[in-house]
């Protein structure tokens, strides 16, 4: 007995010594390994960084400046609104506005997870090792000659892992995947939908805030020589205060309508400023006066399926609603025995000068079977859930059809109905016109006084005031009914 431990302590001396000067090579060599190893990696990741950076100081102060050309009599005539500073307004909007980051950022998060679905469909192989520096305990589980001493362990080698996917659980994980991405680009042509029809709405409520601005700032002076006028004769004993003090109550109530005009625009600026992505304390927007061609809209025919193929967020909710079926059939797959096959290739020793000998091999190759026999109701319940989600699906698709179908309606009955207010208004302004010519007419001749031709040129900015606001409503009722039968190029028909 003796002679066998003092046989076994002499081997491990001997051992130590032959393999001090090879475990100080294989150190370097394992280090060299390992710098390569994480130099020159087989999974490259330096292609992948982020598209967005936060808003600093220096972008909030940089100040902006936006003046286009007004539209021409020779304008592309196939163009709704054939306005070129709408359409690089929307332009603008469409490059920098955060809502368009946030829709492509989605995107690109349901690429990356298609990719993660994708890569389950193939085996993987990884390269793994360790150096450990263990002293055994002497009276522990590991025998003579190693117990009570201290040895470098090192293991190096690779992964197998393959999973067969007899019931197709990782293609209808991928399916679904897919039908997200197809769900996120959709999202994407909705959020350019309604960021074009918003900087077109806003663009519109501006422009005739400036025109309102023009009409009431001249209402202002017509009042003001009226109470001029009045103020005079009431000086030399020919009108009493009465009119005088009606007067200047006309004209206070002329200055409050400019201000009001004033603050409208102003934070119709300050909206498309937001629209556009730019701080609106430093952007400027310079607009052409109103100019007002009926736009033409013609309804596709049939108008239910031309919404079913052309709204960006009915498709969303459709590719949402196919991507829950896909879920589904995954959930059932879990109830099948699932197959792995894993294999290891490896070197592993107790002593690194012989970690690469033959006798240190690892080898194994394993078949794994993974059979559901009892897990509480967590498959069940599982599978519950994804026909609750898929059921969510459907009728958020279904809502989202009748909202399209209301929206169309609605913004067709108001066009209807502004139409056929502007023929009243313009039989209105029409007149109102030909008395002012009459009054002025009588006026040049000396039958009438000054002031009555001041008031009826009142009444006449009157009417050309109700004329721009149903102007506008009907350019806004046009947006609303191409964004409602989801055309999607809008910036391309400003």
């Amino acid at each position: 007995m003796r002679d066998d431990v003092e046989s076994s302590s002499c081997y491990v001396t001997q051992m130590d010594s032959k393999t001090t000067e090879r475990n100080q090579h294989l150190r370097l060599y394992l280090l060299c390994l390992f710098c390569l190893c994480g130099l020159t990696s087989c999974l490259y990741y330096g292609d992948i960084h982020g598209h967005s950076k936060p808003l600093s100081v220096s972008d909030l102060t940089k100040k902006h400046v936006y003046k286009t050309t007004a539209p021409t009599q020779h304008a592309n005539e196939r163009r709704r609104f054939n306005d070129p500073e709408l359409r690089e307004l929307i332009a603008i909007a469409l490059k920098d506005s955060p809502d368009m980051e946030i829709a492509k950022a989605r995107v690109r998060r349901a690429d990356a997870l298609v990719s993660g679905a994708t890569s389950q469909l193939f085996p993987s192989i990884d390269f793994s090792g360790y150096v450990q520096r263990q002293k055994f305990a002497e009276f522990g589980l590991v025998p003579p000659p190693f117990n009570g001493r201290t040895f470098n362990i090192g293991e190096l080698g690779f992964n197998f892992n393959y999973d067969f996917d007899f019931w197709g659980k990782h293609r209808q994980i991928l399916a679904a995947r897919l039908g997200e991405k197809c769900a996120a680009l959709a999202d994407l042509a909705h959020a350019r939908l309604i960021i074009s029809a918003a900087v077109a709405n806003t663009y519109f409520h501006l422009l005739n805030e400036i025109a309102q601005k023009k009409i009431a700032s001249e209402n202002v002076s017509l009042v003001r020589q009226i109470s001029t006028i009045v103020d005079y004769r009431a000086s030399h004993g020919i009108e009493s205060d009465i009119p005088v003090k009606t007067a200047l109550a006309n004209a206070e109530s002329a200055r409050l309508s400019v201000e009001k005009i004033k603050q409208a625009e102003m934070l119709y600026r300050n909206r498309l400023a937001i629209l556009l992505g730019k701080n609106p304390f430093n952007t400027e927007i310079i607009t052409h006066h109103f100019v007002y061609r009926p736009p033409q809209v013609s309804l596709p025919v049939p108008l239910t399926a031309n919404l079913l193929a052309h709204r960006p967020d009915i498709q969303a909710t459709k590719q949402r609603m196919q991507a829950a079926a896909h879920q589904i059939n995954a959930a059932k797959a879990r109830f099948f025995p699932d197959i792995n096959l894993m294999g290891l290739f490896s070197y592993q020793s107790v002593g690194l000068g012989h970690l690469f000998d033959v006798g240190s091999q690892n080898n194994a190759i394993t078949g794994a079977v993974d059979l559901p026999i009892f897990d509480a109701g967590a498959r069940r319940a599982n599978l519950s859930e994804k026909y609750a989600e898929y059921d969510l699906a459907v009728n958020h698709y279904n809502q989202t059809i009748l909202k399209a179908l209301h929206e169309v309606a609605d913004q067709l009955t108001i066009i209807k109905s502004v139409s056929s207010q502007q023929r009243v208004q313009h039989l209105a302004l029409k007149a109102t016109a030909h008395h002012y010519k009459l009054i002025h007419s009588r006026y040049n001749h000396g039958i009438i006084d000054y002031v009555e031709v001041l008031e009826s040129k009142q009444l006449l900015l009157k009417q050309q005031a109700l004329s721009l606001n149903l102007e506008t409503e009907h350019l806004q009722a046009v947006v609303g009914l191409l964004k409602a039968l989801g055309e999607n190029e809008m910036s391309q028909q400003g």
